[in-house]
C-alpha cells in the first residue's frame, strides 16, 4: 500500500537515481522517471512523495518539491555568461589577434 511520505534527497547522481532520507527514519531509492515533471534532483531539496514497497526496498514515486520550498534556493551559485558577453570576449579576441598579425607580419 502506497503511503506520502515527507523527506530530504540525501544523494542524487549524474545517472538519474538516488536516495530520499524520509522524515520517518526509512531510505527509500528513487529514479529520475518517478520525478513530477522531470525536473532535476539535488541534494539537500525537500520532496514529497509516495512509497511503493518492491523487492529490493522502499521506492518512492511522484516525487514532488514540497510545497513552501524554494526552487531557487536549489539553483548552482555560478551564473552563466550571457551570449551578448561572450560575442563581446569574441570581438576583442578576433580585434586582438588582427592587431598582432599587423604587427608581425606588417
Amino acid at each position: 500500500m502506497a503511503k506520502k511520505v515527507k523527506g530530504k534527497v540525501s544523494q542524487f547522481g549524474a545517472k538519474g537515481y538516488g536516495f530520499i532520507a524520509g522524515d520517518d527514519g526509512e531510505q527509500y531509492f528513487v529514479h529520475q522517471k518517478n520525478v513530477f515533471n522531470q525536473s532535476r534532483l539535488r541534494v539537500g531539496m525537500r520532496v514529497v512523495f509516495n512509497t511503493e514497497s518492491s523487492e529490493k526496498g522502499w521506492v518512492a514515486t511522484s516525487v514532488k518539491l514540497e510545497e513552501g520550498a524554494k526552487a531557487s534556493a536549489f539553483e548552482p551559485k555560478s551564473k552563466s555568461l550571457s551570449n551578448g558577453t561572450v560575442k563581446g570576449m569574441f570581438v576583442v579576441l578576433f580585434v586582438t589577434q588582427i592587431i598582432i598579425i599587423y604587427k608581425v607580419f606588417g
